[in-house]
């Protein structure tokens, strides 16, 4: 009897002393961090029924890109290639082959995550598809505009300069307008994203914002949202919904219409911590990721006291006052320990062990209501910040430790929902092959008479008459020159620099072949044997494959030793069963001679 007596003496006096010790830190003024704790009312949480029953549709997925990447927040599909935000700080995009291929990065280089607000963190980007730009809200520095092409950034937001007097301390999402302007969100004008863990348990200080691109001004839509995070715009452009992470709920700001400029709540009560919002390619509604997820058996802490700012207060102090002697090290001693210590007191990863390992998406319409719910209650996707379809798979992706993509079957209604955004994805494939259609007509074409540069005088004896010289078209078994013809007093085509000619007889030719049209030909092969100067015009027969394969593989490097000649002679094998020259092929010989034949395989 007198132990149970004693036992309770002790735990009376411990839980006085702890009393004293709790009411000093919260009486306390002016100790940090200087913002406000007020009774705080939640909706109610819609029971997990119908709709939001309770499943297994995201449970065993693939892991994707094992090793590859760290964190993937959020996604975006641009060109049929996934671009998705990374924990240490960079945009980097997946390939349908599956290469994973860096785009960009606001911040600097740093040694680890602890100093991401060095590296910087990217938390929500969007695509102008039209202009390729690339608009990007990292935590740290503000709200940026990259071109694709050029890497070229501009600042458009800055974390330095205040918005109608506050600072914004933890840019979050971002949702594009079609004439440039847009719509993003401020977490926290209190907290930066290092110390988000604080900023649950605090009073709400998040903001919606409306950028005007050609003022370069962004103005307060919404203030006093509890940790505001993911951001969309409806189809027909009447509202914008912004998620409140701490208040699980969605706000809708109407931006045209009679309501312009009036809000309220779009969907409340919600089973767990939304996050970003995807606006579903059929347009009807949007994806919304919920972080982590809960139930009557599995509550979340900040929750039931959210109504009782004495804890609340009292926690963020507690906390706040065992990082301060830390932080003070790490400034005065800078050491990696200290910096470990400093950075997951004040993150979000301090509170992850608070929170259940289950986590889903929700499927709404734009009237607010929830038409399908999708749960993970697998231990390697503990959380969902965001999600998307891609390749055939629903892509699932989340921050902090998670260093790979999940994947799992498409569920139905998404894929219907997803199914316009999977038909555009081969289009940027039908360019090419329109592109080979226009190369392939060249090759049908006829082909003209050659002849060999030395012996352009004795081009007039074959006159008008369709008749070759079949005397002299023995002297040349199987090579013959393939030249676009030219008049009787020229040589035949010669580019800009004349004096370069092969044959020392005709060292003198090239000179006056000056009124060649300027239709460059193909590059000059190494030059054949000299036997060609005996060679007499010849047709070619109207097979297009032997003489346009022959241009293709010239090699157009000359030999070393020897000038490279203005006339570039081909070799061709003409079968001994090939068909006699038809006469069309010696229409072009005019009296006066032709000037050039052009060679449609140039």
């Amino acid at each position: 009897m007198g132990f149970i007596f004693g036992f309770l003496k002790r735990l009376i006096k411990c839980t006085l002393y702890f009393v004293i010790f709790a009411a000093i830190i919260v009486l306390i003024p002016n100790l940090p961090p200087y913002t406000k704790f007020t009774s705080i009312k939640l909706e109610p949480t819609l029971p997990l029924v119908g709709p939001l029953a309770l499943n297994n549709a995201l449970n065993n997925p693939e892991v994707l890109y094992k090793g590859k990447l760290l964190g993937p927040e959020a996604f975006h599909i641009y060109n049929g290639e996934l671009y998705t935000s990374l924990a240490t700080g960079e945009i980097v995009k997946i390939s349908p082959g599956g290469h994973v291929t860096f785009v960009t990065k606001i911040g600097q280089p740093c040694a680890s995550l602890t100093q991401e607000h060095i590296c910087g963190r990217p938390l929500g980007f969007a695509i102008n598809e039209k202009t390729n730009q690339l608009y990007i809200a990292d935590a740290y520095h503000g709200i940026w505009k990259v071109d694709l092409k050029t890497d070229k950034k501009q600042l458009l937001v800055s974390p330095r300069v205040a918005i109608e007097g506050r600072l914004p301390m933890l840019f979050n999402s971002i949702a594009l307008a079609d004439n440039g302007d847009f719509y993003w969100t401020d977490s926290s004008s209190d907290f930066q994203l290092k110390d988000g863990a604080y900023s649950v348990l605090t009073d709400p200080s998040g903001r919606l914002f409306y950028y005007n691109a050609a003022k370069n001004e962004s103005k307060v839509l919404l203030d006093d949202l509890w940790f505001a995070n993911g951001v969309a715009i409806s189809p027909d452009k009447q509202f914008v919904v912004a998620s409140e992470t701490s208040r699980f709920r969605i706000i809708k700001y109407y931006i045209s219409g009679p309501k312009k400029g009036k809000s309220e709540v779009f969907a409340a009560g919600l089973p767990g911590t939304p996050d970003n919002i995807q606006v579903l390619p059929d347009g009807s509604g949007f994806l919304v990721a919920l972080y982590s997820t809960f139930d009557d058996e599995h509550p979340l802490v900040s929750r039931p006291i959210s109504q009782i700012p004495v804890v609340r207060k009292f926690l963020v102090r507690l906390q706040h006052l065992i990082e301060i002697p830390f932080a003070f090290l790490n400034k005065q001693s800078p050491h990696i320990v200290f910096e470990e210590i400093v950075y997951h007191l004040g993150h979000f990863k301090s509170i992850g062990g608070l929170l259940w390992d289950r986590s889903g998406l929700l499927q709404l319409d734009w009237n607010g209501n929830v038409v399908a719910a999708y749960y993970s209650e697998n231990e390697k996707v503990p959380h969902i910040s965001d999600a998307v379809v891609f390749k055939d798979k629903l892509y699932l992706g989340a921050p902090h430790k998670q260093d790979f993509i999940a994947a799992v079957p498409v569920p139905p209604l998404l894929k219907k929902a997803f199914a316009s955004a999977d038909k555009q994805v081969p289009k940027p494939k039908v360019a090419p092959t329109t592109q080979q259609a226009k190369v392939d007509p060249p090759k049908p074409k006829v082909e003209k008479v050659v002849k060999e540069q030395p012996k352009a005088q004795e081009l007039p004896k074959p006159k008008p008459t369709p008749t070759p010289k079949p005397t002299q078209a023995p002297t040349t078994p199987k090579p013959v020159e393939k030249k676009p013809v030219t008049s009787t007093t020229t040589a035949p085509k010669a580019t800009p620099p004349p004096p370069k000619v092969q044959p020392k007889p005709a060292e003198a030719k090239p000179a006056a072949a000056k009124q060649p049209e300027p239709k460059p030909l193909t590059p000059a092969p190494n030059k054949p044997k000299a036997e060609a100067p005996t060679h007499q015009r010849k047709a070619e027969p109207k097979k297009p494959e032997i003489v346009i394969q022959k241009p293709v593989n010239v090699d157009p490097k000359p030999d070393k030793g020897k000038p490279a000649p203005q006339q570039i002679p081909i070799k061709e094998d003409i079968p001994s069963d090939t068909a006699k020259p038809s006469k069309e092929t010696l229409k072009v010989i005019t009296k006066g001679g032709p000037t050039e034949i052009p060679n449609p395989g140039v």
